[in-house]
């Protein structure tokens, strides 16, 4: 595949975010355990990335379309 990458704008940050919380709530359908634990920490560390980082940051993506992050 051919790695891309995209401008974090502000409106593709928020793509990403609401990403991340789909998957958070896909996981509140889950038993909890170890490895539903480990999933929501590692998606909750990528939140406070992606929030972090600056306006213009490039983010590496797959020619799908799809982010690496």
């Amino acid at each position: 595949m051919a790695e891309l990458y995209k401008t974090l704008t502000p409106a593709f940050r928020q793509q990403i975010l609401d990403s991340l919380d789909q998957q958070l709530r896909e996981l509140d359908a889950c038993q909890e355990n170890a490895l539903v634990a480990v999933q929501r920490l590692g998606l909750s560390s990528y939140k406070a990335l992606f929030k972090a980082l600056p306006d213009g940051y490039p983010v590496p993506i797959t020619k799908g379309g799809r982010y690496d992050g």
